[in-house]
């Protein structure tokens, strides 16, 4: 690869790589530090780096980067609670009427932030796969990928994880 090569590659991905450091770590600053550690490591390997699974290897180290932020940190994850409405509409609150009142948008919202709220209360792990699957709109298949697990690894994974969420809404959703 190119020094061309790799820095379109950079242009490419680098949203993508910061937005999946910044869901895991929830912090403009160590997402920006993670996301440039990330292509630092590209760089080093980009002789081996191939074209058709260059995503998958940059959203494995960026991840596995924050994971170990995140253990630096001493993270704890809290249990929480959240709302009664599927996962899934909540989370794919993108469509909506074209004029809503005040009062729906400020209930979308607060449904947007009790959804990232639930997802942030995952382990680290189920968390990523999450996001990579409803965030980042990524298939089962390109998830296994980049994880290096089967594709039945990572719908039982999601499967677990969104009920892991309807009950951690369920809860938010009480108090």
């Amino acid at each position: 690869m190119t020094e061309d090569e790799f820095l379109e590659l950079v242009r490419k991905h680098q949203d993508q790589v910061y937005r999946h450091a910044f869901y895991l770590l929830k912090n403009s600053e160590d997402a920006k530090d993670m996301t440039q550690e990330t292509f630092i490591k590209a760089w080093q390997h980009h002789r081996k780096l191939k074209q058709e699974t260059v995503r998958s290897w940059l959203l494995k180290c960026v991840q596995n980067l924050c994971f170990n932020q995140l253990k630096r940190r001493k993270f704890r994850v809290h249990l929480s609670e959240e709302d009664g409405e599927t996962l899934e509409m909540l989370l794919h609150t993108h469509s909506y009427q074209s004029n809503p009142t005040p009062e729906e948008t400020a209930i979308k919202q607060e449904h947007k932030q009790l959804v990232h709220q639930a997802i942030d209360e995952l382990p680290p792990s189920m968390r990523s796969i999450v996001i990579m699957r409803e965030l980042e709109e990524m298939s089962y298949k390109e998830i296994a990928q980049v994880l290096k697990q089967s594709e039945n690894t990572i719908k039982s994974t999601v499967f677990r994880a969104r009920k892991k969420l309807r009950e951690i809404l369920n809860r938010l959703l009480e108090t």
